[in-house]
């Protein structure tokens, strides 16, 4: 039986890849997420109170571009989304328009 060495995958990783977060450097979060570039952690809330949010940029070849990994924990449980940059900007309105409905101002577009 002969051995054959192949040669180690080049790894190019995108500008906005954090070697720290990145999942070709670390452990995963969760163990699919172990072949796909991750960006830097921005976090929302706090664990012990009302809940936490943390997101950050994902990508790899099978996605097709990069993503949106938003975890969740509240009292409730825990949740996470992959979501593609439309689908997160359309959050982003959505938060949006939430929070001007509270504090009283018009979003474009509202008749």
């Amino acid at each position: 039986m002969s051995r054959t060495n192949k040669p180690a995958p080049i790894t190019s990783h995108p500008d906005w890849c954090a070697p720290d977060r990145c999942g070709y450097l670390v452990p995963p979060v969760m163990t699919h997420m172990a072949r796909r570039h991750r960006g830097p952690m921005r976090r929302v809330g706090e664990s012990r109170a009302g809940g936490l949010v943390v997101t950050y940029l994902i990508s790899s070849e099978a996605l097709g571009g990069p993503m949106v990994g938003v975890h969740v924990t509240c009292r409730a449980g825990n949740a996470w989304a992959e979501l593609s940059l439309p689908q997160a900007a359309q959050l982003v309105e959505h938060l949006r328009g939430s929070l001007a409905q509270v504090t009283g101002q018009e979003v474009a577009g509202d008749e």
